[in-house]
């Protein structure tokens, strides 16, 4: 083929490979030329085209394909935040049921169903336009209702610690009181005087005994009777030697008297059981014995109140 271009058209030969005989020509004007460019312009502008939009469609596919991967994978991150929270909610009222027991076992003041709600509920998304958008997918509903859920379950928390907190605290100072409490009897032995009224063994005069008279071989042991802390141990004139020991929780004090020797040391903290000293004879005194007080805010009690059968667990 051979191509001829004048000033204002083309000729085109055609010929045979075998010889050089012309087998025909082709005359294109300047109009037709221009016709050619285009089509050739629009042939190439719309391979591109198709080109682009191949590509697209597969960028597109290929976006879609990770999205529904994602979306898969948020599925299952809600669902498991679902049943952590269904855990939760239902941990949080074994709790509640487990704090109310314990309050009405102490008699404590009940936590009201208002305080335990604690405002939640009733209250619109602070997000309007997420609220707005999650109305047509209910994939961001759901994540909407999760983040509701997770922030009423910190809140219920928060404030479930805040109570048991209570409890455990007013436990603690109950148990503390009762540790503190006196409740067995300091040694065993005949009452030789009770407490009371009586005709008074060296004067004859009738006077109050503000104490309980307990006697005893020489140098038997004297226990506590509930926890505290060793607040005076010497002498006095009539008590001879003497340990006084504050429970200052409860608010009790008690006094041991006559001593043959004390076992502690002043400031010593002591717990129900321990060795405070040992019967003696010391002061004034008309044989072995011991001379037990028990005082809360500096009224003075009478012992045997205070003593417990041996079958009765105190700690």
């Amino acid at each position: 083929m051979v191509n001829s271009m004048k000033k204002s058209h083309w000729l085109i030969y055609f010929t045979n490979s075998s010889s050089s005989k012309i087998m025909g020509r082709l005359y294109i004007g300047k109009r037709g030329l221009s016709i050619v460019v285009l089509f050739i312009f629009l042939g190439v502008f719309g391979l591109c085209r198709c080109l682009y939009f191949g590509a697209s469609y597969g960028y597109a596919k290929l976006g879609m394909h990770y999205n529904l991967k994602e979306n898969r994978q948020l599925k299952l991150k809600l669902q498991f935040f679902q049943r952590f929270i269904k855990e939760r909610m239902n941990a949080i009222s074994d709790l509640v049921a487990f704090e109310d027991k314990m309050r009405l076992k102490f008699g404590m003041e009940m936590i009201s169903k208002d305080v335990r709600e604690a405002g939640v509920g009733g209250r619109p998304s602070p997000n309007e336009e997420l609220s707005i958008a999650s109305l047509g997918d209910p994939g961001v509903i759901k994540a909407d209702s999760m983040k509701e859920r997770l922030s009423e379950l910190l809140r219920q928390a928060r404030l479930q610690d805040s109570t048991l907190c209570q409890v455990v605290a007013y436990a603690q100072r109950q148990s503390d009181m009762w540790a503190q409490r006196p409740s067995i009897s300091p040694v065993w032995g005949r009452i030789t005087s009770p407490f009371g009224y009586r005709v008074h063994p060296f004067t004859g005069a009738y006077t109050f005994h503000e104490g309980l008279d307990i006697s005893g071989s020489l140098g038997t042991p004297i226990k506590s009777p509930a926890d505290g802390v060793a607040s005076f141990v010497g002498c006095k004139d009539l008590f001879g030697k003497v340990v006084m020991i504050d429970h200052p929780v409860s608010g009790f004090k008690t006094v041991y008297a006559h001593l043959y020797k004390a076992a502690v040391v002043k400031g010593q903290a002591l717990k129900r059981g321990d060795i405070v000293g040992y019967i003696g004879n010391s002061g004034r005194s008309t044989g072995p014995h011991l001379h037990f007080e028990v005082h809360k805010h500096n009224k003075v009690l009478n012992p045997m109140d205070f003593f417990l059968p041996t079958d009765i667990m105190i700690d």
